[in-house]
């Protein structure tokens, strides 16, 4: 039993709540038309929306404020939260949807994706079923070699897995605080604050650490949902408000949600103080609607067209990125405007009609009824279908492809040798490229690329995104008299399976210092991943330089990506154009300075040639042709990068080593020689064949290295 005040009180919320069935507020689904718009701008790459992924902050707030107005309601109303009613009605509101947009995804994608990838295409279905899939989303967005892959069609269901978490726990933590008498209100309002403190301060703290985990976790985006919460318990107060003031005040707000879409961009670390704009913005807004009036912006957010992009807003947000992706994938490239802005008026047609035939009518229980435990039980099944279903598929799909085979490596060896010797260059041109199908035993086998990974990245040697340095670990003969290091990015460590072949048929100790996403050449990177300066790498490279002072290695083999990611200057300003090239060339300076006094000889190997599309993935698909899967040698090979390195080489004293021949030895450059694979990604060696070019490494070394 609660007081007569606090019943009072518990009475006032219920009545002034928006979105109560007296008090419905026409201009909050106008405001949840603002929030999928600027989302499909975003994604569909409109410019001047580079920040459109705020839309989801503003559903945010908007189902904090919603789903604790209902939750207070309930308990005015029966003294009580029932966690199963709770549970049943979100399940008839969000489940009937969603599960049919992931099985329709599912299935087109056997169609439309690679192979290859559905093995993971089906993991992220099962996970989004499962409401988890932003855990997934930030581990993979986390793993350096896993970023680039073409994005999941389910990766729009992060924010949901966000949602659902928040749902599961928020009605817990609302019942466990109105227990006993007291003003409930201020208990509710209580909770909301801390969580709102709690939350944006590891928001803060996390998207300065580790911005993929700040952006796709629940504790560092609750503070969001929590500040509707804190809306939605001082209602009373807001309604008071008078008409002018409340008018200005909803004004702002839709301003600086809008701006918020224009402003920030992919670059922005996001969440953090960035995401203030879009989330004031509209508790501003919500606010400022419960007095509307001619002045206030809710009677255009109250027309017809918003109004009905608000109600259909869901359907359209789950239907709009798989309609989006899975074209593009079947095409392997980009999209054309016009058909962007097509699939965006065929995802308004099917999520007009997934409301109307599939929302609508199971969320009042037609078909099903209302009974929870039935609710409950039906939503049960209905996840755990999607989930095993897609799980099958997936395992079904991994199956299919062949896994690797290593009867007789060496003859397959000796093959590529002979491959490379008969397409030496003839009269200063390269032979064509024979096509062919992909070999029954590729090395590595399609199935296995993602985990064709070199020792050092296995072992825990290579220095990974958030680590600020390289194990101790040593590699090649480790009783040996000399020692060669091994120094650079990830295209380096790409050279390890050839080098410590060269290091051990040679006697000689070799050291890895290799990280993610760092090179070695002596610039400040800033990383797009971690949004920020990429202060591990700096850290990384002094501890590197240590290393190698202490070590005074015989040799140090430099190499590093043409792609030099972004860079910035001392004050923070990102560099582009001739000033980030001629940050490179200091740099690189700098770099081969410091070697030239701390080792006995420095090599630099350039980098290798790059596919113009993911290898395997293409491969997957074109099974029948390794043609169709060739890069153009001129979108291949950078020759004016090449310059830049081998004069860089040049001026710091070291010896230079071109590979071109060796990955690009006909025209176009071919994703296969041999049974082996060239790239494992569009930048990366694969293992196999690393090691089986590193009688050609060894040459090339040999003729710079004295002894080796």
């Amino acid at each position: 039993m609660t007081t007569d005040r606090t019943t009072a009180s518990m009475t006032r919320s219920a009545q002034d709540l928006g979105g109560s069935s007296d008090h419905f507020r026409p201009d909050l689904e106008g405001l949840r038309a603002c929030a999928v718009v600027l989302v499909l701008l975003y994604h569909a790459s409109v410019p001047g929306f580079g920040g459109g992924y705020v839309g989801v902050d503003v559903f945010f707030v908007l189902s904090g404020f919603l789903i604790t107005g209902l939750l207070m309601r309930e308990i005015q109303r029966t003294g009580t939260v029932s966690l199963p009613d709770f549970y049943a009605r979100r399940a008839r509101r969000l489940l009937p949807a969603s599960a049919l947009v992931l099985l329709v995804t599912l299935i087109a994608s056997i169609f439309l994706m690679p192979p290859i990838r559905m093995p993971d295409v089906s993991i992220d279905v099962a996970s989004a079923a499962l409401y988890v899939s932003n855990i997934g989303f930030a581990v993979r967005a986390t793993d350096y070699l896993q970023a680039d892959l073409s994005p999941s069609p389910i990766l729009h269901f992060w924010s949901l897995g966000v949602e659902e978490q928040f749902y599961i726990f928020w009605p817990a933590i609302i019942l466990l605080v109105t227990r006993g008498r007291g003003d409930l209100v201020r208990r509710i309002a209580i909770a909301s604050a801390i969580t709102v403190v709690l939350s944006f301060g590891l928001s803060l703290w996390l998207t300065e650490a580790n911005a993929p985990w700040a952006f796709f976790s629940l504790p560092s985006r609750a503070w969001e949902l929590g500040i509707g919460a804190v809306l939605a318990v001082g209602a009373p107060r807001l309604a008071r408000l008078a008409e002018r003031p409340a008018a200005m005040m909803a004004w702002v707000g839709l301003v600086m949600v809008g701006a918020s879409g224009m402003i920030l961009d992919g670059s922005t670390p996001f969440p953090g103080t960035a995401a203030l704009l879009p989330t004031i913005g509209s508790a501003l807004v919500i606010a400022g609607g419960f007095r509307q009036s001619a002045l206030a912006p809710g009677r255009w957010l109250s027309m017809a067209v918003p109004r009905f992009l608000g109600r259909i807003s869901y359907s359209l947000y789950l239907w709009h990125w798989p309609l989006l992706v899975l074209p593009a994938a079947a095409l392997d490239s980009g999209l054309p405007w016009w058909a962007r802005g097509g699939l965006v008026l065929v995802a308004i047609g099917l999520a007009a009609a997934t409301q109307r035939w599939v929302e609508d009518p199971l969320r009042h229980g037609r078909g099903i009824g209302t009974v929870t435990r039935r609710n409950l039980a039906l939503a049960g099944a209905l996840t755990l279908t999607v989930a095993t279903v897609s799980l099958g598929i997936g395992i079904n799909s991994a199956s299919a492809l062949p896994t690797t085979v290593t009867a007789d490596i060496d003859a397959d060896e000796r093959a590529l040798r002979e491959i490379l010797a008969a397409s030496d260059p003839i009269d200063g041109g390269l032979p064509a490229t024979q096509d062919r199908a992909v070999p029954n035993d590729l090395l590595p086998a399609l199935a296995d690329v993602a985990q064709d990974h070199p020792v050092p990245y296995v072992d825990g040697c290579h220095a990974k995104l958030e680590d600020a340095a390289s194990g101790t670990c040593i590699y090649g003969d480790p009783n040996g008299r000399r020692t060669m290091i091994l120094f650079g990015d990830s295209h380096a460590l790409s050279w390890f399976p050839a080098i410590q072949r060269i290091a051990v048929a040679s006697g000689w100790r070799l050291l890895d210092l290799t990280k993610a996403a760092c090179q070695s050449v002596d610039f400040i990177p800033f990383n797009a991943t971690l949004k920020r300066v990429y202060r591990e790498c700096l850290t990384w490279r002094q501890l590197a330089f240590e290393r190698i002072a202490e070590v005074r290695p015989d040799v140090v083999i430099v190499t590093n990506s043409k792609s030099l990611g972004g860079v910035v200057n001392e004050q923070g300003v990102a560099l582009d154009g001739a000033d980030k090239l001629q940050a490179w060339r200091a740099g690189m300076a700098l770099t081969l300075g410091r070697l030239d006094d701390l080792a006995g000889q420095v090599v630099v190997i350039a980098d290798t040639p790059v596919a113009a599309t993911d290898p395997a993935a293409c491969l997957s698909r074109h099974p029948e042709s390794i043609l169709a899967c060739s890069t153009p040698y001129e979108r291949a090979v950078d020759q004016d990068w090449m310059s830049e390195e081998r004069t860089a080489a040049a001026k710091g004293g070291a010896s230079f080593v071109d590979p071109t021949p060796w990955v690009c030895p006909t025209t176009p450059c071919p994703p296969v020689l041999g049974n082996f694979l060239v790239m494992r990604d569009p930048g990366h060696l694969a293992t196999y064949f690393a090691a089986a070019i590193s009688d050609r490494l060894h040459t090339a070394l040999r003729a710079v290295i004295v002894g080796l």
